[in-house]
C-alpha cells in the first residue's frame, strides 16, 4: 500500500544536505505509530526518491490516535470513534520516497527484517519505533472493521454497566473515569483502584497528585489507594481487593499500563534489551549493537529512559533520529543528541475539567479551564491527524 504525511513538524539543522549516491539505499522503519510516522514523514520530505528507498512497516492499515481513544470507546459524541482512527493514505507525497507495508515483523537478522508471512525486507538503516501494546479497552484489534466493532462493543458495555471498577490510577485510568462520568449516566457508580499511595507515580510532585485526587473525587468517583485487584473470570457482581475491600462491580476494566513491543528483538541482539524490555540507546538514539554497527536507531516508548513515556517527547526524539540519519547519509558525523523533555502532564476528566502540571518556576498546576483548553476538548485528535498528511497534500 502506498501513501502520503507529518505527525509532527520536525526542525532539522539547516546545514544538512543529502546527495545522490550511486547505489540506492534503504531506510526501514518498524512501527506505524506517532514516532515511526514522524520519522518517516520527515525523511521522506528530505530524501531523493531516485537515491533512497523508504519503507514504513506497520501491523495495521490505520493508526489509532490514543489520546482520543478513551472518548471514542465511551461515546459516539464528537465522532471520536471515527476521527481517532487515521490511515496512511496521504503520508507520502507524490515524487517523494515512501512505502507503507502492512505486516508484523517477527525477526531481524543483520541487514534484513522478516515479516510473519516470510517476506524479507533488506535495509541499510533501521529505525525501531514499535511502541506499546495496551490492555483492557485499548487492546485494539489489528483489523480496521474489527476495531470499529470493538469500539461499538465498549460503548455498549459502558452504557449498560451500573457499577464500574477501573484498576490502575495512571493517566489512562483517571481519564477513562472522567470520560465515563461526563458522557454517561450520572447514576453510574465508578471506582478507581490504584496500587500506590497517590495517583499517577512519583515522577510528579505530591502537591499535583493530591490536587488530581481531589478533582477525581469531586466527580463522585470512589478511589482506593495502596490496593490492588484483578479482573474476575466469568460472571460477577463484585470484586474483592487485596486489602479485602468488597466493591460492587458489573464491569471491571484494567488500565495498569502497557507492554513494550520488543520481544522479537531478543533474537536480533539480546544485549540491547533491558530486563523490562526497553531498548538501550546512546544520546544520539543509536542502538549500541554488539557487532559494533551504528545503523540502527530507536525512538518513542521503547527507548530506555528515566522519563515518562509521553507523546509530547516524540517530536524531539524524531528530530534527533532524522538529523543523524541525514548527516550520515551526507557523510557527516552523527552529533545530534536527545537531551530529554520536561515532565509536563495534562490529565483531563472529560472535555470540561481536569488537572495539569507544568514543571516550571515553582511547579504550576492548571485547573479545569486550561486543562480543557489545552487537551480536554479535542484530545489532540485534529492536530495528530494532520501529522499523517504530507505538507504538499494538506
Amino acid at each position: 500500500m502506498r501513501t502520503h504525511s507529518s505527525v509532527f513538524q520536525l526542525n532539522l539543522p539547516s546545514h544538512i544536505f543529502v546527495f545522490m549516491v550511486s547505489a540506492k539505499r534503504t531506510i526501514l522503519i518498524i512501527g506505524g505509530g506517532g514516532a515511526g510516522v514522524a520519522v518517516a514523514l520527515s525523511l521522506s520530505q528530505s530524501l531523493n526518491a531516485a537515491a533512497y528507498t523508504l519503507q514504513l512497516v506497520t501491523e495495521r492499515s490505520f493508526s489509532p490516535i490514543y489520546p482520543g481513544m478513551l472518548r471514542a470507546l465511551t461515546t459516539s459524541e464528537g465522532s471520536f470513534d471515527e476521527r481517532a482512527l487515521v490511515t496512511y493514505e496521504k503520508l507520502f507525497a507524490p515524487g517523494k520516497p515512501g512505502e507503507v507495508i502492512v505486516g508484523s515483523v517477527v525477526s531481524i537478522q543483520d541487514g534484513t527484517a522478516y515479516l510473519a508471512g516470510g517476506q524479507a525486507l533488506p535495509y541499510d538503516w533501521l529505525v525501531l519505533a514499535t511502541g506499546t501494546t495496551w490492555e483492557g479497552p485499548l487492546a485494539l484489534p489489528l483489523d480496521y472493521e474489527m476495531t470499529r466493532r470493538w469500539i461499538n462493543d465498549w460503548q455498549t458495555k459502558l452504557a449498560n454497566a451500573k457499577d464500574i471498577v477501573v484498576i490502575g490510577g495512571g493517566a489512562i485510568g483517571i481519564e477513562l473515569c472522567g470520560e465515563i462520568r461526563h458522557f454517561l449516566s450520572p447514576d453510574k457508580k465508578i471506582t478507581l483502584v490504584h496500587a500506590q499511595d497517590e495517583l499517577l507515580n512519583p515522577a510528579y510532585p505530591s502537591k499535583y497528585r493530591k490536587a488530581l485526587l481531589e478533582a477525581v473525587k469531586g466527580k463522585d468517583i470512589n478511589v482506593f489507594l495502596n490496593d490492588r485487584a484483578n479482573v474476575p473470570q466469568g460472571h460477577y457482581t463484585s470484586i474483592r481487593t487485596e486489602n479485602g475491600v468488597e466493591i460492587p462491580a458489573d464491569l471491571v476494566i484494567p488500565t495498569r499500563g502497557g507492554k513494550l513491543n520488543t520481544a522479537f528483538l531478543s533474537s536480533f541482539d539480546s544485549t540491547i534489551l533491558t530486563p523490562n524490555g526497553s531498548v538501550k540507546v546512546l544520546p544520539t538514539l543509536q542502538v549500541p549493537l554488539a557487532n559494533g554497527k551504528s545503523n540502527v536507531f530507536a525512538v518513542g516508548d521503547i527507548i530506555e529512559s528515566q522519563q515518562q513515556k509521553m507523546v509530547s517527547k516524540v517530536p524531539a526524539q524524531a528530530s534527533v533520529v532524522v538529523a543523524n540519519i541525514l548527516s550520515a547519509l551526507g557523510g557527516a558525523p552523527m552529533t545530534q543528541e536527545y537531551k530529554g523533555f520536561m515532565e509536563a502532564i495534562l490529565v483531563p476528566l472529560g472535555p470540561k475539567s481536569g488537572r495539569s502540571y507544568l514543571p516550571m518556576l515553582w511547579g504550576i498546576i492548571l485547573g479545569d479551564f486550561l486543562t480543557s483548553t489545552l487537551k480536554g476538548k479535542g484530545l489532540f485528535v485534529d492536530q495528530s491527524r494532520q501529522g499523517y498528511i504530507a505538507p504538499q497534500l494538506r
